[in-house]
């Protein structure tokens, strides 16, 4: 590129870049940014609403837990239960001879 246009544009470029950093910051800072929405003050009776929704969340989250640990209790008494019916059951079931061609009459 001709370094006359260079000279020419170089100014320009500058301030817009400049002028866009100026403006970027001051959407962030006083304008409706993220930094304006973290230093509001929230509204007391919104926040209030909020944290009650919250804690029935959180209720009903727990009564949800409580039930699956019930129901993972009763499983347990339950496979305990099979386990020992089958273990009684293997007891009480006669051996099979380990090689039943011995014991046969030729």
């Amino acid at each position: 590129m001709d370094p006359v246009w260079i000279d020419l544009f170089e100014p320009a470029i500058v301030f817009a870049t400049l002028l866009g950093t100026a403006f970027g910051v001051k959407l962030l800072i006083w304008g409706k940014g993220p930094i304006r929405r973290v230093r509001r003050p929230a509204d007391e009776q919104a926040l209030a609403q909020r944290l009650s929704e919250l804690e029935d969340r959180w209720e009903q989250w727990s009564d949800r837990a409580a039930q699956q640990a019930d129901q993972l209790a009763e499983l347990e008494e339950r496979l305990d239960f099979a386990e020992r019916l089958l273990t009684r059951h293997r007891m009480d079931e006669p051996r099979a001879l380990e090689n039943p061609e011995v014991s046969t009459p030729v």
